[in-house]
């Protein structure tokens, strides 16, 4: 009997195993019928286990010097177009947005609970309407505005910094206290006295065992079968919960019940007379916007985003945020505030470190800009040349979010310029870092040379081909606030020390990294400086 009943498990089993064979064998000629070249896909892993081991940013880059700028691989068994040329992403990002305007589900991470109403999950018209009411915020004229509370937050890491005067400090630390404080107030509205506590405060620490919770093989497994990938959010919170045991608790319920209470205070408080990216959610009025009014750039005003008439939200305002929508959001503006800029300064000062020369050059501008330290004026700080120069070639190099620029196509396109056919539902991914990284769009890619983005040298550079931020109407909302907060940072830092490290190979640009989900990259180890005064 018990041979008759292992019998038939077995040929059950073998059935299943043939069917899931075919099945996935069927997917894994995707790219091979739209005349796709990559990297030969294992049945079982597809190219999974290649870029668990290697990184997804060395195996891009290798693919694609390999095989071309538009290429086929896959996450498991999810097919990913991705293309680092520049004119076939000017249609698929700007051009032809409407039909790619959509993030694809396993990318965002909706359905997983952590943030399923926030901006970078939303799609079609929810997408629009919560884009439309933050995109405002984020206007040159309000970041001027933010100007003085950003320097006085600043001021305060700059204390910090002055308890270690002629010692050495792992500053990274501290400029993860600084974004996540910056965020806190002047976008939320809330003061919890990080920076007083520096790295060791409760917000911090659970943010960082966040982005600590780095993939792992048992992930790649489960991301490999479609019938096991809804366990990955079960392993993703698990992981989450492990890095985050010394806050006795799983960080993301921690850093969203902080986000509750901020907006429940918020409600709560009818005195309230700020106008900040919190108070613009929770009034949320109803004045919708073109596709082509929210993509952030360097010249933005107020002027495109106010309609003439603009109905004060209300019960019946069919653009009025849900309350969920309102914390789902807060909460992804404290992370995306807080890990993207702090990796951003960390990368720039490790450069800054090994390239003295570039941080003399960048201490005398602004030195010019500053009158000598003494006055931080938005104005001023935005025509630094030399300092945005060092920003975008530092992001161009080590780029902090470097896979999500990723789009799904809503119908089938083809391109006859490229022999391209895109089939609906297609995943496709912009390959920043190769795109960073192509000797045809930069000279001599893998130096560090800022000079190449001062002004007079702009007119060489390659439109659409730095793609730190994303490009297109879903390009990152918070890109300038980032860089306001970067050059602030710089400016006041700059003018009163100079930085040195003695282990920090001298004219390296090749920082380490380390990844967290292959989603962001920041440094591997902490930056370690001495703080000497000028």
């Amino acid at each position: 009997m018990w041979g008759s009943v292992a019998a038939s498990l077995f040929l059950v089993v073998l059935f299943y195993v043939v069917i899931q064979y075919r099945r996935r064998r069927e997917i894994f000629r995707r790219f091979e019928k739209i005349n796709v070249p990559g990297p030969k896909p294992s049945w079982i892993w597809g190219n999974a286990l290649e870029i668990e081991r290697n990184g997804l940013i060395a195996m891009q880059v290798e693919w694609h010097r390999k095989y071309g700028p538009v290429i086929g691989y896959f996450m498991g068994e999810i097919p990913i177009l991705a293309i680092s040329d520049v004119e076939l992403l000017k249609l698929i990002e700007i051009k032809d947005f409407m039909d790619f305007a959509d993030r694809p589900r396993f990318m965002t991470g909706a359905g997983s609970g952590i943030h399923d109403h926030a901006l970078t999950a939303l799609t079609g018209e929810r997408w629009k309407r919560v884009r439309s009411t933050l995109t405002p915020s984020f206007t040159i004229s309000k970041l001027k505005a933010l100007n003085p509370e950003v320097a006085a937050i600043v001021d305060e890491f700059m204390e910090n910094v002055e308890k270690h005067e002629n010692k050495d400090m792992e500053i990274s630390s501290y400029y993860q206290a600084l974004t996540m404080d910056t965020i806190c107030k002047s976008a939320l509205g809330a003061d919890f006295g990080i920076q007083k506590h520096g790295p060791s405060h409760p917000l911090v620490v659970a943010a960082k065992a966040l982005f600590d919770a780095h993939s792992s093989i048992i992930q790649t497994i489960l991301g490999s079968f479609h019938p096991l990938r809804h366990l990955l959010y079960l392993i993703v919170k698990l992981r989450m919960w492990i890095s985050g045991k010394k806050l006795s608790g799983n960080p993301i319920i921690s850093l969203k019940s902080k986000c509750r209470q901020i907006v429940e205070s918020r409600r709560a408080d009818s005195s309230n007379t700020r106008v900040d990216l919190l108070q613009m959610m929770i009034d949320a009025q109803g004045s919708e916007l073109e596709h082509t009014s929210l993509t952030i750039g360097e010249k933005d005003d107020d002027s495109k985003f106010i309609a003439p008439t603009c109905p004060m939200a209300n019960a019946s305002n069919p653009y009025k945020l849900s309350e969920q929508e309102v914390i789902d959001n807060a909460f992804q503006v404290l992370l995306a505030g807080y890990e993207t800029t702090s990796s951003s300064l960390a990368f720039i000062t490790r450069m800054l470190l090994r390239f003295p020369e570039v941080q003399e050059r960048l201490r005398e501008e602004l030195m010019r800009a500053t009158d000598e330290g003494k006055v931080f004026d938005f104005e001023r700080l935005q025509k630094c040349s030399y300092m945005e120069a060092v920003i975008q070639e530092t992001l161009r190099l080590r780029p902090p979010i470097y896979s999500f620029t990723i789009r799904e196509a809503s119908t089938e396109k083809f391109y006859e310029d490229f022999n391209l056919r895109i089939p609906k539902g297609q995943a496709v991914f912009v390959s920043t870092q190769a795109l960073h990284l192509r000797d045809d769009y930069f000279a001599d890619p893998h130096d560090f040379k800022p000079e190449r983005f001062l002004p007079e040298n702009r007119a060489s550079l390659v439109a659409n081909a730095w793609q730190p931020f994303g490009a297109g109407p879903r390009n990152c909302i918070g890109m300038r606030f980032a860089q306001l907060e970067i050059k602030l940072t710089l400016a006041k830092l700059l003018t009163r020390y100079r930085l040195s490290c003695n282990t920090e190979p001298a004219g390296d640009p090749n920082i380490e990294t380390v990844s967290t989900n292959n989603v962001i990259q920041r440094v591997k180890t902490p930056v370690v400086c001495k703080i000497k005064r000028l």
